[in-house]
C-alpha cells in the first residue's frame, strides 16, 4: 500500500511549493471568512497561475499545467481552488469571444492581474448545450444591445469589481441564443445578499436577477452560441476535475499507516487509490489533447462524475482513520468533509451527470 506522492500533482517544484506556502497557513482564515479570495487571485495571479493553457493561444501543456496549480490549490484550500476555476473560466470565456469584440479589450488585462474578479453563470448555458434544458434567463433586442430577464441560480465570485459571463435565450425564439458579459454595474442587475453556506462562504455566492437588465453591443461575447460552448466545455468540466483531483489527493495523503486496527480499512484505501491514480491520467490525458474542441463529451462527463466521487469517498475515508481529531469543529479534516459536501450538488451535479451520461449510452 502507497500513499499518492502531493507533489505529482505539479511538476514545477518551485511553483508546487509557492503554492503551498500561500494556500496552505491561509486556509482557516479563509474558510472562517478573515480574509479574502480576491487577495487570494490577486496573488497567484502575481506568479502567472491564472490564465495558464487558454484555447487556442497557449498550449495543451500549459493547460495540463493549468489544471495542476488548481489540484494543488485546492490541496490546501478548496474554497481558494473553487475561486480560481471562476476566475480562470471568465478569463476564458472573454478570450474565447468574438474577434474585435470589445468586451475582450476592456476585461482581460484586468481579470489577469486580478483587479476584476472574474465569475461563471454559465452553468445554464452548458446544460443547455448537453441536454437542451431551457435557459434560466431570455432577452429582448433594444436599440444599442438586449434587454434581459430572468434568475441564474448560482453564481460565485460576486464580490465588486467583479465580470460574470452568462447566456440567455430570445424570449421569442428559443434557438436564438447569446452570450454576453455582465458588472455590478449592468442597469437591472439585482444581487441578493450572500446566503449562509455550509461550506465556501467565502466564494461570495448568490443568485443574481435580471430586471429588465440593458447589456450593451459592447458586453456581447457572441451570437454564436453553439460553437463558443464547444470550444469552452472542456476547459470548464476539467478545471472542476481538477479541484476534485486535489481535495481527494490531500485526503489520501491524511490516511497515514493502515496498521492495526485501521488495517481494516486498507481495501478502501487501495481501492480509491486504484481508481484517483486511473482519474489522474484520463484528466492529463484530456488536457493535453491538441483540439479541445474535439474531446468527447461524455469523456468529460466521467471523468466529472468521477473525481466527484472520489473527492467525497477520499474524505470520509480521512474523517474515519481521523477519530475524534477530525470531529473538532476547526479541524483540517472537518472542513474538507465540508467542502466535499458541495460537490455532488455543483452544476453539473451528480444527478445531472448521471442523466447526461444514462442518456449518451
Amino acid at each position: 500500500m502507497s500513499s499518492p506522492a502531493t507533489a505529482t500533482l505539479l511538476g514545477d517544484d518551485r511553483l508546487y511549493e509557492a503554492l503551498r506556502d500561500y494556500c496552505g497557513p491561509r486556509a482557516a482564515d479563509v474558510d472562517a471568512c478573515r480574509t479574502t479570495l480576491r487577495e487570494g487571485i490577486e496573488h497567484l495571479a502575481g506568479f502567472g497561475a491564472t490564465d495558464l493553457g487558454v484555447y487556442g493561444r497557449d498550449s495543451p501543456e500549459d493547460f495540463e499545467r493549468m489544471c495542476e496549480i488548481v489540484a494543488t490549490v485546492a490541496f490546501d484550500d478548496m474554497s481558494q481552488a473553487f475561486s480560481l476555476w471562476c476566475h480562470r473560466m471568465a478569463i476564458e470565456y472573454v478570450q474565447q469571444s468574438d474577434e474585435g469584440c470589445p468586451a475582450r479589450e476592456a476585461y482581460v488585462a484586468p481579470l489577469r492581474t486580478g483587479e476584476r474578479l472574474g465569475s461563471t453563470s454559465m452553468a445554464a448555458a452548458t446544460a443547455n448545450f448537453l441536454a437542451g434544458t431551457p435557459l434560466t434567463l431570455t432577452f429582448r433586442r433594444c436599440e444599442g444591445g438586449i434587454v434581459v430577464n430572468g434568475r441564474i441560480a448560482w453564481a460565485s465570485n460576486l464580490a465588486p469589481p467583479f465580470l460574470s459571463v452568462a447566456a440567455a435565450a430570445n424570449e421569442d425564439d428559443p434557438s436564438d441564443r447569446v452570450v454576453f458579459a455582465y458588472t455590478e454595474a449592468t442597469p437591472g442587475l439585482q444581487l441578493p445578499s450572500y446566503p449562509e453556506l455550509l461550506a465556501l462562504q467565502a466564494t461570495s455566492s448568490t443568485s443574481p436577477v435580471f430586471a429588465d437588465a440593458v447589456i450593451g453591443d459592447e458586453a456581447i461575447l457572441t451570437w454564436d452560441f453553439e460553437p463558443f460552448i464547444q470550444r469552452t466545455l472542456a476547459t470548464f468540466l476539467l478545471l472542476q476535475s481538477s479541484f476534485c483531483w486535489g481535495l481527494a489527493a490531500r485526503s489520501l495523503s491524511e490516511v497515514g499507516q493502515l496498521e492495526g486496527p485501521r488495517a481494516v480499512l486498507a481495501p478502501a484505501y487501495d481501492d480509491l487509490r486504484r481508481r484517483f491514480d486511473a482519474a489522474e491520467g484520463t484528466l492529463r490525458s484530456l488536457a493535453t489533447q491538441p483540439d479541445r474542441t474535439e474531446t468527447e463529451h461524455r469523456s468529460l462527463l466521467q471523468l466529472r462524475l468521477d473525481f466527484g466521487r472520489l473527492a467525497v469517498e477520499s474524505v470520509a475515508l480521512e474523517a474515519k482513520l481521523a477519530g475524534g481529531r477530525g470531529y473538532m469543529l476547526h479541524s483540517g479534516t472537518a472542513r474538507r468533509l465540508r467542502e466535499a459536501a458541495f460537490l455532488p450538488v455543483q452544476a453539473p451535479t451528480e444527478v445531472q451527470l448521471q442523466w447526461l451520461l444514462t442518456r449518451s449510452a
